[in-house]
């Protein structure tokens, strides 16, 4: 009678280890093919955001930031700080791109509401990432999806259009990442950069 009791225990634990290994295999997969799809389509999606775009030369970014910076439209130079209000409330940016010869070729961005607080809700990472999502979606046109991402090992939102990938996921209490990726250098699929 234990003995029974004992091997079930056994047996559905291993069906569900299964089951668990699988579906990580299948969204792994999942990941790796809608990156491969894409890189495939030979589509080039260069832009981002403020002007700034996958290629531009990191001379040209220096400029375009310094002179956004005399502006009074952003603040810092080594890290950029960038205040918008296109959300429920007004957010920064916390951003300074990966150069591959010189060039942009990732842009890895911090948002984070300025009015967060640990009691209050409504702007908790989880709204911020709601609200992150909703405005790309709408500015870009485009659609995201929650998959699991082998490079960072949890979910993301992530779309990727031709060799732009954005994908949207919590990095802390506070903030929220938002990483636009040019696939044709970041093979993240892979874990390998062309450098």
């Amino acid at each position: 009678m234990e003995l029974t009791k004992t091997f079930r225990f056994i047996v559905v634990g291993t069906l569900i280890s299964s089951t668990i290994f699988l579906f990580g295999c299948e969204t792994e997969l999942d990941y790796q093919s809608l990156v491969n799809e894409q890189l495939n389509s030979s589509f080039q999606n260069d832009s981002l955001f403020l002007g700034y775009y996958f290629g531009m030369e990191r001379q040209e970014f220096r400029d375009e930031s310094w002179k956004m910076n005399q502006e009074g439209i952003m603040t810092g130079f080594v890290e950029i700080y960038y205040e918008f209000d296109d959300l429920k409330s007004t957010a920064t940016m916390e951003f300074y791109p990966t150069f591959t010869n010189d060039e942009i070729s990732r842009i890895p961005v911090r948002v984070s509401y300025n009015s967060w607080s640990p009691w209050n809700e409504e702007y908790w990472t989880e709204e911020l990432q709601k609200d992150l999502i909703e405005y790309y979606s709408e500015i870009y046109d485009i659609r995201f999806v929650e998959i699991y991402v082998p490079e960072i090992e949890k979910k993301a939102f992530v779309n990727i259009e031709g060799n732009r990938e954005i994908r949207i996921y919590p990095v802390s209490e506070s903030q929220v990442m938002v990483d636009f990726i040019d696939l044709n250098v970041h093979n993240v699929n892979q874990g390998q950069s062309n450098k």
